[in-house]
């Protein structure tokens, strides 16, 4: 049996991170230049947080992608204030509402 490999806190905070980079990030690039503007490489955590706030409310974010970036965001912010397991936990949902809205693009 495969056993799939888990990431890492941090390499959840670089998906999250990639996902709303300015450049790159798929979540930039759906919302348009009206939209708020993505990260920078080596955003914190708090910034992440942060924008993706800005981009749940942003009113050129199709409304099911807003609503699992907003959970996002309360995930990622849990985990500004947690440690250990519950942090690692809290990053795994806001990185599990970040691929959900990606499929909310497609419906």
């Amino acid at each position: 049996m495969n056993a799939e490999k888990r990431l890492t806190s941090e390499e959840l905070v670089e998906e999250l991170r990639s996902a709303l980079d300015a450049e790159s990030g798929w979540i930039p690039a759906l919302v348009g230049s009206e939209g708020p503007v993505g990260v920078t490489v080596g955003a914190t955590l708090d910034v992440l947080v942060a924008r993706l706030w800005e981009f749940a409310d942003a009113p050129t974010t199709p409304g099911p992608v807003a609503q699992q970036l907003a959970h996002a965001a309360e995930a990622a912010d849990a985990a500004l204030v947690s440690e250990g397991a519950a942090q690692y936990g809290a990053l795994g949902a806001a990185y599990a509402y970040v691929i959900q809205a990606r499929q909310a693009t497609s419906r």
